[in-house]
């Protein structure tokens, strides 16, 4: 339970709560699926083709993290955030398995690891795009593009598609989804 307390200033009212301001987000037990999707979803969703790279991390909340690319080599953040973390493992599994076989295959020819960067799994996605921007060590704010995932499908390695996520229960798809 918030509690909150309100504070009178000669110019205006503030709001003040036990709550910090980076996580104002309800208990993961009182989300529901719709409104789970109607915070991550606001803009839209729309599909998008990424080049996944096995650099995988976890948020505070449990979302997971991934490096990707999309066209002209532009650097995202994929999210696959709330319930469709579980569904995620698929694609974790095949993103260590072609890290594990870039670094055996280097390690027989007895050559160094490939960059990693250059170890790519191509995806499609749907989801939604959001934009944040994080301080630098030097004070600057950098802009990072994050793909909030919904749905996504991938080749693995016998040439099989797999698909998962779930469809977003709320949010309109986009224009150049609608016309494909």
């Amino acid at each position: 339970m918030i509690q909150l307390v309100f504070l009178a200033t000669s110019t205006s009212l503030v709001f003040m709560s036990d709550t910090s301001k980076h996580d104002r987000r309800r208990s993961r037990f009182e989300v529901t699926p719709e409104t789970e999707d109607r915070g991550l979803f606001k803009r839209g969703l729309t599909q998008v083709a990424v080049a996944l790279v096995p650099v995988i991390s976890k948020t505070p909340r449990g979302d997971v993290c991934v490096r990707g690319y999309v066209e002209k080599g532009e650097e995202i953040t994929v999210i696959f955030a709330g319930r469709r973390v579980a569904e995620f493992a698929p694609m974790h599994e095949e993103l260590r398995r072609l890290l594990t076989e870039a670094n055996y295959s280097a390690q027989r020819l007895k050559k160094d690891p490939p960059p990693i960067n250059s170890i790519q799994l191509p995806a499609q996605i749907e989801g939604a795009w959001r934009l944040r921007f994080e301080r630098s060590s030097t004070g600057e704010d950098i802009r990072v593009l994050q793909f909030l995932a919904a749905r996504w499908g991938f080749r693995d390695r016998n040439g099989e598609t797999v698909t998962n996520g779930k469809q977003a229960l709320y949010g309109k798809r986009s224009a150049d989804i609608s016309a494909r």
